[in-house]
């Protein structure tokens, strides 16, 4: 509910926004602005009627259509014109000096639009039109003359009847886009009649509600109280802890878990359960977002050994075209487990950033390595990802201040599974840490490595995987030109995996998944339809 409101109110703050400005816009320009007609004669210069003397009689046009609804005269540049009515509803015009069909050329178009400008340009062009997007419920045949002056003039004539249908000018094209922004509606019908005014009202009605019971919640749960107990998340963020939070304590991450421990600690929130296994909630593991600070119980943070880490980049190598590698070195050791990441600080004009990274080989006291994806500007004005470009522009000798280690995306221990791995672009980095610890380990379980990436040259550390026997390593390309030489696997790596997973023993499986969010969202989704239990199936994404 929280997300949907928080989009619907995005909705809705730029119509209104829409809405104002283009409000605006009428107060300032006024009708006549708008409506086209400037240089429009306000009065047809049509000779009076008792000077034109028909060939034809009107008495002769009744008994032609004696079920006319009416028969009118009117003069067109000088000449009669009968307009019967029927009673179908149809009208037509006729010639009253030759009683044929009335017909307007190309000569007469021209002569009439002039009749009704009285602006200071000339004609530029003459086109045949069959209605026209500018002139609402005109679809008939007709003229547009364009007039070359300061306000680009296009006028409209019925070919049928030799109306002036329309005059439309550059200020009338504006003011009409105003009105199609004002009204929602973008058929140029300018009605507020129409499906997507009434979705915008019922958008409206579904936020206020959802507002009320978020308020409503909020106010239950005290967060207007200024004397409120905070979160446990706030209170450790406050006193310095070391404590991870990808989200703002919004519960959406994961990150911030905590241990509760004693015989009174609180049930689980429903951001826990999405979050969390039903083994880590039934070990008093929570997310400290979720929970206010009690006397009732003892806390235990999950990464108690996490410090600054003053860090020197001591080398740099391009893996792929999207991936860099970047060796750094600390002064002081650091202990964490594979799969661990850590948390960098990166300046960016007047703040500074936070950006998560994983260790992408097994621990070692003083060195890291870490695989980087340098995200480029998506398009022009939107800038590139600041994080990446930063890091992956440092030279040798750089320092970097990080803190760490952080996360519980580990091995399984103290059995005999067989290892599972998929992953695919950068999310190689954690599962490179774990299988080189397990097969690091003095008899290491039986390992599988499922990586996906888009072309050949995108699969990183491919001659490290393939080299050691130990590892059943299975590369699968979603991209492969014609022209390639391929002879692997090609698809989805969660699909290639789950037709492997087919021939096994789902309860000795301990599967590891890290990629990029569609990834590991299909991934999850097909290992939960295989039925892998969910206390087996590991997965890491920063939060994302």
């Amino acid at each position: 509910m929280q997300w949907l409101h928080r989009w619907v109110s995005l909705v809705l703050v730029i119509q209104v926004a829409l809405w104002l400005v283009s409000g605006l816009f009428f107060s300032l320009t006024g009708h006549h602005e708008m409506s086209g007609h400037q240089y429009m004669v306000s009065k047809n210069s049509e000779p009076p009627l008792k000077k034109i003397a028909p060939q034809i009689d009107v008495t002769e046009m009744h008994q032609r259509f004696p079920l006319a609804h009416s028969i009118e005269l009117v003069s067109v540049a000088g000449v009669g014109q009968y307009q019967v009515s029927l009673p179908d509803g149809r009208l037509l015009y006729f010639n009253a000096d030759t009683g044929e069909r009335w017909s307007t050329d190309q000569a007469l178009a021209t002569q009439l639009a002039l009749n009704s400008y009285n602006g200071p340009g000339q004609v530029e062009r003459v086109e045949r039109v069959k209605g026209s997007d500018e002139v609402n419920g005109w679809n008939a045949s007709g003229f547009r003359i364009d007039i070359e002056d300061d306000l680009n003039t296009r006028i409209y004539i019925d070919e049928a009847s030799s109306r002036v249908v329309e005059h439309r000018n550059t200020p009338w094209t504006i003011a009409d886009w105003a009105f199609r922004l004002h009204f929602m509606d973008y058929t140029g019908g300018r009605s507020f009649n129409h499906l997507l005014i009434w979705s915008a009202g019922l958008f409206a009605l579904w936020f206020s509600l959802s507002g009320l019971i978020l308020l409503g919640r909020n106010i239950t749960d005290g967060d207007f109280n200024p004397k409120r107990k905070k979160t446990w998340l706030e209170y450790f963020q406050q006193k310095g802890q070391p404590i991870a939070s990808n989200c703002g304590g919004g519960g959406t991450c994961g990150l911030c878990k905590v241990t509760l421990q004693g015989s009174n600690i609180p049930s689980p929130k429903a951001a826990d359960k999405a979050l969390l296994s039903a083994n880590e909630l039934e070990a008093g593991t929570r997310l400290s977002c979720q929970h206010r600070t009690s006397s009732n119980y003892d806390v235990k943070l999950h990464n108690v050994g996490v410090d600054d880490i003053a860090l020197t980049l001591d080398s740099k190598r391009q893996l792929t075209p999207s991936i860099m590698e970047l060796t750094f070195v600390s002064s002081d050791p650091v202990s964490y487990e594979a799969g661990q990441f850590m948390q960098f600080r990166i300046p960016h004009i007047n703040e500074i950033l936070s950006r998560h990274y994983s260790v992408a080989t097994r621990p070692h006291p003083t060195r890291f390595v870490f695989n980087i994806r340098q995200l480029p500007s998506p398009s022009e004005g939107v800038p590139p990802g600041v994080g990446s470009n930063y890091l992956c522009n440092l030279e040798a000798g750089a320092r970097v201040d990080a803190v760490g280690p952080f996360g519980d995306f580990q091995l399984a221990k103290q059995n005999s599974h067989t290892q599972v791995f998929i992953g695919g672009g950068a999310g190689v980095a954690p599962l490179r840490a774990l299988i080189q610890s397990e097969l690091a380990a003095g008899s290491p379980r039986r390992c599988i490595f499922f990586y996906g990436a888009r072309y050949e040259k995108e699969l990183c550390y491919r001659d490290e995987f393939e080299r050691d026997e130990r590892l059943y390593y299975i590369p699968v390309l979603s991209e492969v030109a014609k022209s390639d030489e391929w002879a692997g696997h090609t698809g989805f790596v969660h699909e290639i995996a789950m037709k492997w997973l087919a021939d096994e023993n789902k309860n000795t499986l301990d599967v590891y998944v890290c990629g990029p969010p569609p990834m590991l969202k299909a991934t999850l989704k097909s290992l939960a339809d295989f039925g892998v239990p969910r206390e087996q199936v590991r997965f890491d994404d920063f939060g994302i």
